[in-house]
């Protein structure tokens, strides 16, 4: 049976990840924009901006305080970047760039100190969340990768 529907984004979603307490939903989408829902009473908390993109990816990290997302590109609009936010002040915390293409998929590692990324560019990026910087690149990829 259909609980709620959540309605605030104005163009299409493209990803969703739920808090480990079940409490709030994290919403990407073509819009621009990242949103966050509480899902008991299904209003939306806040909407985070900051993306020059449609938002491809989010994951939620494992501290239950910090969201990963990354973004596409639609008519020639490519931002191409990783943004780090914290979910509790809602505030960017800092930007990856590196990727030459959309970013397709983010995740992070269980100890919390990399975030790996794939991207139309044909790669996967790991990068170290201390520094910022790309510690590994995996090439090879004949095509997009679109999946983590």
């Amino acid at each position: 049976k259909l609980e709620r529907t959540l309605r605030g984004h104005t163009f299409p979603l493209n990803a969703v990840a739920v808090t480990s307490d079940g409490k709030r939903i994290v919403s990407g989408s073509d819009d621009w924009s990242i949103k966050i829902w509480n899902l008991e009473t299904g209003t939306e908390e806040c909407t985070l901006e900051g993306h020059r993109g449609p938002v491809r990816a989010v994951v939620l990290m494992s501290d239950g305080r910090h969201i990963v997302s990354g973004t596409g590109g639609v008519d020639g609009v490519v931002d191409k970047t990783i943004k780090v936010w914290n979910l509790n002040t809602a505030e960017e915390e800092f930007t990856l760039k590196g990727h030459t293409s959309s970013i397709c998929a983010v995740a992070v590692t269980s100890d919390r100190t990399r975030i790996i990324s794939s991207s139309e560019d044909k790669t996967i990026k790991v990068w170290n969340l201390r520094t910022g910087q790309v510690e590994h690149i995996l090439e090879g990829y004949t095509a997009a990768v679109f999946a983590l």
